[in-house]
């Protein structure tokens, strides 16, 4: 199994890097005004599409601290489905 990354990696990230900031940008012309409030910042005064708020959450949800800590949680308890711990 070959762990390097490809060119066509490299092509993904910048993609969706690109896809991301064009639509940050978007809502930032879209709704962009001379006095804002808490209001604007934490709702995005309910401009967000609801996948737009739904990946933020799996994200959100899906991180690097979740991942460590179930590894770390499920090697401590020694029964971790994968890999085989017999011991």
């Amino acid at each position: 199994m070959n762990k390097n990354l490809v060119f066509a990696d490299y092509i993904v990230f910048a993609i969706y890097f690109v896809l991301v900031a064009s639509y940050g940008y978007w809502i930032y012309q879209r709704k962009k005004k001379a006095v804002t409030d808490t209001k604007d910042f934490f709702l995005a005064e309910g401009s967000l599409t609801w996948w737009a708020i739904g990946a933020s959450l799996i994200a959100s949800n899906i991180s690097a601290e979740q991942f460590i800590g179930m590894s770390g949680g499920r090697l401590l308890r020694r029964h971790s489905p994968w890999p085989p711990m017999n011991g």
